[in-house]
């Protein structure tokens, strides 16, 4: 495999392989790209895996190659810590609202680590719980991110492992990650990994879902409940008025067509598993017309929307609430939406 490897490396192509487990499959693709002498990208179908090739199988082949070399690995932005969002959270008493076992124990831990982390990867706390809500708070985040404007860029942990990541021989990234980095360079947003000749895909069995997460449109009865409980919220308490009956009855319209189409589609799933049919997409041609009314109830949603945004004094929250609606709207008209039962 190491060979076959060093071939492809050095006149192209691709090379698939498979071998069980402990067999040395990682050695016999990170030497020969160590010893290339280029730039290697290496993604991991888990965390877990980017953690054993990066803190055992590296430092191992640092010892027995007697090559230089330097490695970087790369996690999603919320294995981050978030200096400046910490500083807010301190400063405002953000704290206060969680719980005060979780206050007591975990926060004097985040607080001391952040003073002497390199990384401000979370995995360093080996004994904060991996849900944390706390850790919510102040991990890094697309959305709150303030990027170059941020007054702790400089020293920002995702900054710096970026920086580290463009100077490094090998980059160790997951399926989401680079899934994550692909769609952005599609989109000409940029990018996140630097441009390396060759990938290797480690775990590459897990790559198609994590694929469809990121390059396919997810539409679930949960996701339709969402939108609709948002345009209540958003509408506030004259909700129930008589102004706002084209609303309710535009919300109304798409909860029923939405419990009607997954609930057939529930139905479908599991006729087809208690006749042990092949459960595709032609399982499902028999409910195009449940899946065309929602469609429809929801363009009459946006439409709604769209009209009540338009007045004199339009509420702020059916401006941002418009487009949502429209998002739902195109995950169908798409054709590419991953329709899911209630329970999925």
């Amino acid at each position: 495999m190491a060979a076959a490897v060093a071939e492809v490396i050095e006149r192209g192509g691709t090379v698939v392989a498979e071998a069980g487990t402990g067999t040395g499959k990682t050695l016999a693709y990170l030497i020969p790209a160590i010893l290339s002498g280029q730039r290697v990208l290496v993604s991991t179908g888990t965390k877990n895996l980017q953690e054993q090739i990066f803190f055992k199988d590296i430092p191992a082949l640092r010892d027995a190659l007697g090559k230089p070399f330097s490695a970087t690995l790369m996690k999603g932005r919320s294995n981050y810590l978030c200096l400046h969002r910490f500083g807010i959270a301190n400063d405002n008493n953000s704290f206060d609202s969680f719980e005060r076992s979780e206050r007591a124990v975990f926060l004097p831990v985040i607080e001391e680590w952040s003073k002497k982390t390199k990384t401000g990867d979370r995995a360093e706390l080996s004994d904060l719980p991996e849900d944390l809500p706390l850790w919510k708070e102040v991990s890094a985040d697309a959305e709150t991110c303030l990027g170059t404007e941020c007054p702790r860029y400089g020293d920002c942990f995702v900054t710096l492992m970026r920086q580290r990541a463009a100077e490094s021989d090998v980059v160790i990234v997951n399926h989401h990650l680079l899934c994550a980095d692909a769609q952005l360079r599609k989109s000409a947003y940029g990018e996140v990994i630097p441009t390396c000749p060759t990938l290797v895909v480690d775990e590459a069995h897990q790559l198609e879902s994590v694929a469809t997460e990121y390059f396919g449109i997810a539409m679930s009865n949960f996701r339709i409940e969402d939108l609709v409980r948002d345009v209540e919220a958003g509408v506030g308490r004259d909700f129930t008025s008589r102004q706002n009956d084209e609303m309710r009855l535009a919300t109304t319209r798409v909860t029923e067509r939405s419990r009607t189409f997954f609930s057939a589609l529930s139905m479908a799933r599991m006729e087809a598993a208690e006749s042990k049919a092949r459960y595709t997409s032609e399982t499902f041609v028999d409910y195009f017309e449940d899946g065309a009314m929602l469609a429809g109830a929801l363009e009459g949603l946006e439409a709604t929307l769209v009209l009540s945004s338009k007045k004199d004094e339009p509420d702020e929250a059916n401006r941002r609430l418009a487009p949502r609606a429209g998002s739902a709207l195109r995950s169908h008209a798409h054709g590419r939406a991953h329709l899911r039962d209630p329970c999925g």
